[in-house]
């Protein structure tokens, strides 16, 4: 009932896009532990969250391709994702539901494909994996995983409309994908990948292979406790100049939150994911929910 009358609401008539377009909302539904939906799609306003949902979707779905499933697959199940990506866009749309609405999302905003691209490249580095010597080369991966997209998912919602603000996005989105490396480093090194630049082993004086084995050191506890301050020191210096505006505000609030319980886990940041309650992210984002949550939608 609610995606019907976000389609309503964004003027989405066509039976074969609504379709689609519902595909992509039910897809993030178990997204993430669900976080997805409340966090990305509920933080937008009601007449956008259809075109929200496909890009949400089609990243996602990329993302899992990479990151689950057995190794030995995920290089030929990505390769045919992409295939298919390129496919629908040359060809304007494709019978797979959530490529055919992100076609329609991307032609419809006229989102640059080189968006894509960059994804794309740094999504295939993660099957190529290597350790990444700087936090500049971090940096630089991290605006092709996640910038582009996240600049695109704020145009579509209408939080960022002045090319002006899209560097804050774009240095937003490092930091984001900073902290999904804290929340996830457990997860990474089951899969061999190690994401924090070597040159911050070097100033605690951390071995790689301490992490990579799982030793928990005072040293380790400080280098976490550094990468923790980094992307708390960005979330107060956007909190500055994004004006308040819900997604990028609500995507604030769930980083402080995520690194919140990184630095509350300790050494068993090591051992599983952090995943904050979703009673806890729910009483996070409630506040930019309702603001753009009708009563009757």
């Amino acid at each position: 009932m609610l995606v019907r009358r976000w389609l309503d609401a964004a003027g989405v008539t066509d039976p074969v896009l609504r379709h689609c377009y519902t595909v992509c909302a039910r897809e993030l539904a178990g997204v993430d532990g669900g976080t997805a939906r409340w966090h990305g799609l509920r933080s937008s306003p009601a007449a956008t969250r259809p075109h929200a949902a496909a890009l949400l979707a089609h990243g996602c779905r990329a993302d899992l391709l990479v990151d689950s499933g057995p190794v030995e697959d995920r290089r030929r199940r990505f390769t045919e994702f992409v295939e298919a990506t390129w496919a629908a866009f040359a060809a304007g749309g494709s019978p797979d539901p959530v490529l055919h609405a992100t076609v329609h999302t991307y032609r419809t905003f006229g989102i640059p494909l080189s968006v894509v691209e960059d994804m794309f490249s740094a999504m295939q580095r993660d099957l190529d994996f290597r350790d990444f010597a700087t936090f500049g080369e971090l940096r630089r991966w991290c605006v092709r995983m996640t910038g582009g997209p996240m600049i695109a998912f704020y145009r579509v919602t209408g939080a960022v409309t002045e090319p002006a603000n899209e560097p804050l996005v774009r240095e937003l989105a490092v930091f984001a994908q900073l902290t999904d490396v804290l929340r996830d480093l457990s997860e990474d090194l089951d899969d061999g990948r190690l994401y924090l630049p070597l040159e911050d082993f070097d100033r605690f004086g951390v071995r790689a292979g301490d992490i990579k084995a799982r030793r928990w050191t005072p040293a380790v506890a400080d280098l976490i406790a550094f990468e923790a301050e980094r992307v708390t020191e960005q979330l107060h210096r956007a909190a500055e100049v994004d004006h308040g505006h819900g997604p990028v505000s609500a995507l604030r609030a769930y980083m402080a939150l995520i690194i919140a319980a990184v630095l509350a886990a300790g050494q068993d940041v090591l051992h599983r994911p952090v995943r904050p309650p979703l009673g806890t992210l729910l009483h996070v984002c409630r506040p930019f929910m309702r603001a753009v949550i009708p009563a009757d939608l």
